[in-house]
């Protein structure tokens, strides 16, 4: 992605005339060749460098967009057939149970032991999932916040970069020294550079944001397990000692 945004800078390097990549020498000959290339169709052909740019991020964008729901698709999936699978042995679990069951006081503990864990578990399942979509919610919001703030840093930049051609324009039009109007150019479209790249390096990064909001995942499902575990241990207890062990 950074050497996309980079290339949107490189776009205008490419056409635009008495930058230092393409610098000339401050003669007369020189910069009057660079009011004529001013005043052709510059800026169409800028404007055009950077939207084919653009087109590469959406395109970017769209394919890390259909990846990311791919995978989360895929996860959903994978957890749904855990819990039915573990669904499924807890029901066998409950059968031998209540058919280890003799007495009308031993039912009614196995009764009151599949209670107490279905409870358990769907607290458990509550918080994984309150979790899981926290951390959905939190990433989709960084990534949003990202794309918002990299846009307003390229549309800060072609706005520079417009500007820059147009007053060219208008000082060669107006008879001002070449010389002169192409080093204003050219010290216009460096800082227009400079201050996009101080843009992105100033908007957060999405790396440090997953791993935050990992974190805070990884802790509430660790608790969930937790308070599951001691809930489970006590209903073990529980149905043991009406069983008399």
């Amino acid at each position: 992605m950074n050497k996309l945004l980079s290339s949107i800078v490189g776009a205008v390097l490419i056409v635009s005339p008495a930058l230092p990549a393409f610098a000339q020498t401050d003669t007369s000959a020189s910069a009057r060749n660079f009011c004529a290339r001013i005043g052709s169709n510059l800026r169409v052909e800028i404007d055009q460098r950077i939207a084919e740019r653009e087109a590469r991020l959406k395109d970017r964008r769209a394919e890390r967009e259909v990846k990311l729901n791919e995978r989360r698709e895929d996860r959903k999936e994978r957890l749904e057939d855990h819990r039915e699978r573990r669904d499924e042995r807890r029901d066998e679990h409950y059968a031998k149970l209540m058919e280890r069951a003799t007495t009308t006081a031993q039912k009614a503990a196995v009764a009151s032991f599949q209670q107490a864990v279905e409870s358990a578990v769907s607290s458990r399942k509550a918080t994984v999932d309150a979790a899981h979509n926290a951390f959905k919610t939190g990433l989709d919001t960084a990534i949003a916040n990202r794309k918002t703030s990299v846009d307003a840093a390229i549309a800060t930049f072609k706005a520079s970069v417009r500007a820059a051609v147009e007053k060219a324009k208008a000082d060669c039009a107006a008879s001002v020294d070449p010389v002169a109007v192409r080093n204003a150019y050219r010290t216009s479209v460096e800082a227009a550079r400079t201050k996009f790249r101080q843009d992105l390096v100033a908007i957060d990064k999405i790396r440090a944001t997953v791993k935050t909001l990992q974190d805070t995942r990884r802790a509430a499902i660790k608790k969930a397990m937790d308070d599951f575990k001691v809930a489970a241990e006590k209903a073990r207890a529980d149905l043991k000692s009406a069983f008399g062990r």
